[in-house]
């Protein structure tokens, strides 16, 4: 009777034991109630992508203006074809030491061509051509038939109101045969030599003012 007592003691103590186990290996605990999914809302969270430009919109390499673009230079003159030029040293002697009395410009012109006759072996071809102008003003032409195998000296002198006047010899085509290399109102071409011409050419004398205002006149000397 004692060990059946004792024996049923022990059991009863172990299934007291075992009780919490069981109850709470098949459930029998608190259960914790599901966690609900948190959906943030498309509206509640605001967008952070930053709108992407379109290529109509982004401005185009070339929409600078086209004013800062650097005007385009005139291309250089080219020499004449149809003259050369004949240097001579003692030519430019005579011009050198000629004094304008500035009354007449028809007259000095005249004079200073007539200092240098002896020097250049040349004599005056046409008559002398006159005309008035300003630095503001586009150049002036006078005809000149040069013939083949003719060399030409032209001279000019300015009134007191004009202090650069430029003289040059072009060609039909419009190439420069030879220009005055001094900036003052009596020019020379050449101022040490003359321009000679290979070939007939209903070539010009143009003159041009640098500086100043008023009359001038021009005589062409050839050999």
């Amino acid at each position: 009777m004692t060990l059946t007592t004792r024996t049923l003691s022990l059991l009863l103590l172990a299934g007291a034991t075992l009780a919490p186990l069981g109850l709470g290996a098949c459930g029998g605990g608190e259960e914790k109630p599901p966690e609900t999914p948190t959906t943030a809302s498309a509206s509640a969270a605001p967008s952070t992508t930053e709108p992407v430009a379109s290529a109509s919109s982004a401005p185009a390499a070339s929409a600078e203006p086209s004013a800062s673009a650097a005007p385009a230079e005139p291309p250089p003159n080219p020499g004449s074809k149809k003259a050369t030029k004949k240097n001579d040293s003692t030519f430019a002697s005579c011009h050198q030491s000629y004094k304008a009395k500035n009354k007449d410009v028809s007259k000095d012109v005249a004079a200073m061509a007539k200092a240098c006759q002896a020097v250049t072996k040349m004599k005056l071809i046409g008559k002398t051509f006159t005309g008035k102008q300003s630095d503001q003003q586009p150049p002036q032409t006078f005809p000149l038939k040069a013939e083949a195998k003719h060399c030409y000296r032209v001279y000019a002198q300015a009134a007191d109101g004009i202090k650069d006047l430029d003289l040059a010899i072009k060609d039909s085509t419009g190439a420069i045969a030879g220009d005055d290399s001094t900036d003052d109102p009596s020019p020379v071409v050449l101022e040490d030599g003359a321009v000679c011409f290979t070939e007939s050419d209903a070539s010009s004398v143009v003159v041009s003012v640098g500086m100043g205002s008023g009359a001038y006149a021009v005589q062409v000397w050839g050999d």
